[in-house]
């Protein structure tokens, strides 16, 4: 069960869309879905730090419960708390009105 209470975050989800360039090419681009929700509760689980090809390398793991949505996927990204952060897996039981989406973020320091 949710408790409105507790979606006390601010979240924008993102999916990925090609656009034409003048090339011939595509270009991906970022663009907020429509119709997603717009606030969350956030559970951090894990934060590490370490060194990735001579550059550190912040690595934050967390779990986001929202009000179910049919528009959300795993190809999905979210914003939070000013990081953008790729959904790993998302947790619908179909029973409840909520889902809980499994995150990591990646900032290289």
């Amino acid at each position: 069960m949710i408790f409105a209470g507790r979606l006390d975050t601010p979240v924008i989800f993102k999916s990925a869309t090609n656009t034409a360039d003048d090339t011939g090419g595509f270009t991906e681009t970022w663009a907020t879905v429509q119709g997603s929700p717009t606030r969350a509760e956030f559970m951090p689980l894990r934060g590490r730090e370490l060194i990735e090809m001579g550059k550190v390398t912040s690595k934050s793991v967390f779990k986001l419960r929202i009000r179910r949505s049919s528009v959300i996927n795993t190809a999905c990204r979210v914003v939070v708390r000013g990081m953008t952060a790729r959904i790993m897996s998302i947790e619908d039981y179909g029973r409840q009105n909520d889902m809980v989406l499994w995150c990591e973020a990646t900032e290289v320091c």
